[in-house]
């Protein structure tokens, strides 16, 4: 009689822990972060760069999106009204990180769409000969350029190294 009841008091804690199991182990395999796709950058000499794409298996919490880069490059000319090029161009280096863009998943996907801005462009009164020239941007180039998603804000969840992006 006493091992017939120990039998039956263990296949009833084994059955227990093998519903309470059942209930959270889907939702610990449910998330698992990835992209559809792959991400992709345009760059462009007015709005800078900016990377798009799709994600997915983030689960139903606000995910937070941004760009970094160890340094963006842009090389500016000094043009007066004549058309001429002064000597001794402006060349801006930043670090940069993107502002990050905050995204609610539906049923755990994301589209996303982010941003490093152009550098600051230099005044042409203190990079030029004088105020009466111009300031162009001629080129740009974002160095190492990682994409993050980050689930909550601050930790990543997923990344995406670009690498360097010129021309």
């Amino acid at each position: 009689m006493r091992k017939r009841f120990l039998t039956q008091r263990f296949l009833g804690v084994a059955a227990v822990l093998g519903v309470a199991a059942a209930l959270t182990v889907p939702a610990a395999f449910s998330q698992s972060p990835h992209f559809i796709g792959t991400p992709s950058c345009t760059k462009s000499l007015s709005s800078g760069l900016t990377c798009s794409g799709k994600a997915a298996g983030l689960g139903n919490e606000p995910a937070f999106v941004f760009l970094s880069a160890e340094s963006v490059t842009a090389t500016y000319t000094c043009v007066n009204h004549g058309g001429n090029v002064a000597p001794g161009q402006p060349v801006v280096t930043q670090n940069v990180t993107g502002t990050p863009v905050e995204i609610t998943p539906h049923n755990g996907q994301i589209t996303f769409r982010a941003n490093l801005p152009v550098p600051t462009k230099p005044s042409s009164a203190t990079e030029c000969p004088n105020g009466n020239w111009t300031v162009r941007l001629d080129s740009l180039t974002y160095t190492n350029v990682v994409l993050h998603i980050q689930q909550p804000d601050g930790t990543d969840v997923l990344t995406f190294d670009f690498g360097t992006i010129d021309p």
